[in-house]
């Protein structure tokens, strides 16, 4: 930072080393703004790597969906044929939709038994989403391999809610699969920035939360 060059500072000089100070916190702001999307995804393409090399021989139990963009049913959907998996959880589905209206535009046929396909309508945001996420789980029994699937730009902040809700009594091994982006649209890039800032926003919640799950409302 710049200090006080003199013993005797004029206000005009110690004017511009104010000056100077708060653009060089402003920069510094930017900058680690801009850096935190880059590794956003990079984070989000090591754990793609992670899941991909899992479940290579093996299929996850259940595969969770997360709603909010477009996109990410048909992803998840796809990823339950390559796995051969009906076990599927989407968290936070609108309210006029059911699993006919989900499923249907994608004319899977018997690939998916639909019978084993559960949607949650009350979820709202990311943590509503976790947390319905972990209800049915506890509720279901019998999962331990899960997969969450939702955009590239989305799995860093489900990951640290994931990790903050999760107990040591839970039996649950989370690996995550993140739809890609591409970033050279202007559209994209906006996203990509307003969930640092929605990351940032979260963190600072999940600091002060008090980790009692069933006592919070959903």
């Amino acid at each position: 930072m710049f200090g006080s060059k003199y013993i005797f500072e004029t206000k005009e000089t110690r004017t511009i080393r104010y000056l100077k100070n708060a653009l060089l916190y402003i920069f510094g702001l930017i900058f680690f703004y801009i850096i935190s999307g880059y590794f956003f995804i990079l984070f989000s393409d090591n754990e793609n790597q992670v899941a991909q090399e899992k479940f290579f021989k093996s299929s996850p139990d259940i595969i969770v969906i997360f709603t909010g963009d477009s996109g990410r049913i048909p992803y998840g959907i796809k990823l339950a044929k390559k796995y051969k998996q009906s076990n599927i959880f989407i968290t936070g589905v609108y309210a006029k939709n059911s699993v006919e209206t989900i499923l249907t535009p994608l004319q899977l046929g018997d690939e998916i038994d639909i019978n084993l396909l559960e949607i949650d309508y009350f979820a709202r945001n990311t943590v509503e989403n976790c947390l319905s996420t972990l209800r049915h789980l506890r509720k279901k029994k019998g999962f331990k391999d899960i997969l969450v699937v939702s955009h590239d730009y989305h799995i860093p902040r489900i990951k640290t809610i994931f990790n903050k809700i999760l107990t040591e009594d839970d039996p649950y091994k989370l690996s995550y699969q993140g739809l890609s982006n591409d970033y050279s649209e202007w559209r994209n890039l906006k996203i990509l920035y307003k969930e640092v800032y929605k990351y940032i926003r979260t963190y600072a919640f999940l600091m002060i939360w008090d980790n009692e799950t069933d006592s919070l409302p959903i």
